[in-house]
């Protein structure tokens, strides 16, 4: 019996059956995962039956509805547990409480996700995503949120890890989902934070050190982050070799420590995306109002709600910003030509909205992009100074109709005419308007589980264009178009096997070259990651030679 170090090469694994193995060891992981979690909760199960003296430094985070009986003297035995597992498993104190107490948050709190992993129909690295985002939330265990949001949470969390939403990405739409279910809560627990706020330093032991920044409001922070990384690009196009993160790291040092060395003014780029119904001057109420029914967010009110605002604001920094508003029924379902013009629809009731906001990606409450679209001067529907409002105009579930500056859409009012996808170019390179709708579909790469955003990604044409003869290769449209990083943009028209179609709402199916499909829908869609049965027509990279 060979060892399983030897025992791909020995059975002759490859192609499908390599692919199809590999999948496998990864869904027996997921079930011995579950099975650890269970033996872990019932050593302290059988640990709890023999309390011990009360001593200095005993747990405190009892569960609330606990024995009440119990002699507040004693303390149970698992408090000891970490160590014990410590020892068994050969690791440290520290990362066995870090174990311990994930898969006994897994097994007692969310005992839908401890069935899921245990099924195989999620991972370990998701099911972790769930219960980090979730542990402690629910009131039962002393947490703000009511049980039945957060059991109906966790049931949307296991979903989304099942169609292969990312683990990064699932974290976010959990916290959107939080933050949804009652926004009033979430600017509450904001400013308890605040409170813990404080900038933090941890050597490394060679010399470095490790500055930590806690508790700074999540849009500031992507400023921050943005402002830094348009003077890196600015360094390196004037010759600096170095990377962007070491010109980062020292431009932070330079910018507090040396104020008085001026920087050249540089643009930076921040997205926000919110509902225009949460930015009218009634959405706190409403929402207040919709908060203490108890609503749980559906699948078009978290991340990618159906209609969402990207401003933009440069100076020192330029955000991307947007309010939009939603379409009839009746237009998304248009299915005639290509780019016929969409008419543009009254705004949905006020209240109406997701109750969450994203800004660079995060998740934030209504509240607080109100506050930093205010700043920027763009609450109005108005470009912020030295930077671009575009609203973009969605229909069902999200699917993105035509995105329009406020002057093309008063234009497009008076005039009587209305909106659409931008028309198709006549030759290889997409058109301003086009990616500025790209932009606003895709968000970032469209290859699964890649998040590069949007702004630094290639229009990629799916069905590749014949610089020989047009006529016969792909048109350069939007229903043709998808945003793909470089990294990914070369591997499709490189990579030998891979194979890329594209569907008219934006939909994007991509094969490995062992016949594994997925599909990336844009965001504001509302959907995932899901696995498809069939693979789409085959992509021929030799056709889409460079420049791509």
């Amino acid at each position: 019996m060979p060892r399983l170090t030897e025992l791909a090469a020995a059975a002759g694994l490859s192609g499908t059956e390599l692919d199809a193995e590999l999948a496998s060891v990864a869904k027996q992981m997921s079930a011995l995962a579950a099975y650890r979690a269970g033996l872990i909760e019932r050593k302290a199960t059988l640990g709890a039956r023999q309390p011990l003296p009360f001593a200095p430094g005993a747990r405190t985070d009892t569960r609330p509805d606990a024995d009440p009986d119990l002699d507040p003297s004693l303390q149970t035995a698992d408090d000891f547990l970490p160590d014990e597992v410590a020892v068994l498993l050969n690791m440290s104190v520290g990362s066995a409480r870090y174990l311990v107490d994930d898969d006994l948050t897994l097994v007692r709190q969310f005992p839908a996700v401890w069935d899921a992993l245990a099924d195989q129909r999620i991972d370990e690295t998701r099911a972790k995503a769930i219960v980090r985002a979730l542990r402690y939330q629910a009131r039962s265990w002393g947490g703000p949120v009511d049980d039945a949001i957060v059991d109906a949470v966790a049931a949307r969390g296991v979903a989304w890890a099942a169609a292969g939403c990312a683990p990064s990405t699932l974290r976010v739409r959990l916290e959107a989902a939080l933050i949804a279910a009652d926004p009033a809560a979430a600017d509450r627990r904001r400013e308890l934070r605040k409170r813990e706020a404080g900038v933090r330093v941890q050597g490394t032991g060679d010399g470095l050190a490790d500055v930590r920044v806690a508790g700074m409001e999540a849009a500031t922070a992507k400023l921050v982050k943005a402002q830094l990384a348009a003077f890196a690009r600015e360094r390196k196009a004037d010759g600096d070799d170095r990377r962007a993160g070491e010109i980062e790291t020292e431009l932070v040092a330079t910018l507090i420590t040396r104020p008085w060395e001026a920087q050249d003014p540089v643009v930076a780029h921040v997205t926000i995306n919110a509902d225009l119904a949460d930015l009218l001057p009634d959405a706190p109420a409403k929402a207040e109002s919709a908060a203490a029914e108890g609503a749980v967010p559906s699948d078009e009110t978290t991340e990618d709600e159906a209609t969402e605002d990207e401003a933009t604001e440069d100076g020192a920094t330029e955000d991307e910003a947007a309010e939009d508003g939603s379409a009839d029924d009746d237009a998304a379902d248009d299915d005639a030509a290509d780019y016929e013009a969409i008419s543009v629809p009254a705004a949905r009731d006020a209240g109406c909205g997701s109750r969450v906001g994203h800004v660079g990606g995060l998740p934030v409450t209504p509240a607080a992009v109100r506050s930093l679209l205010h700043r920027i001067d763009a609450l109005g529907l108005t470009h912020p100074d030295g930077g671009d409002l575009d609203l973009t105009i969605t229909g069902e579930r999200g699917r993105l109709l035509a995105v329009a500056t406020p002057e093309e859409l008063v234009a497009a009012a008076k005039g009587g005419r209305g909106l659409g996808p931008p028309p198709p170019a006549p030759g290889y390179t997409p058109t301003a308007a086009q990616y500025r709708y790209l932009r606003a579909r895709d968000r970032h790469c469209r290859f699964p589980g890649c998040r590069q955003v949007a702004r630094t990604c290639d229009a990629d044409h799916v069905i590749p264009y014949d610089h020989h003869d047009p006529e016969r290769g792909g048109p350069t449209c939007v229903r043709n178009l998808a945003m793909l990083c470089r990294r990914h943009h070369r591997l499709k028209t490189h990579a030998p096997g891979w194979r890329f179609a594209i569907d008219a709402d934006g939909t994007l199916h991509v094969t490995t070259p062992g016949g594994t499909t997925r599909t990336t829908r844009p965001p504001a869609m509302g959907e995932v990651l899901d696995l498809l049965e069939e693979s789409p027509p085959p992509y021929d990279p030799a056709a889409d030679p460079p420049p791509f």
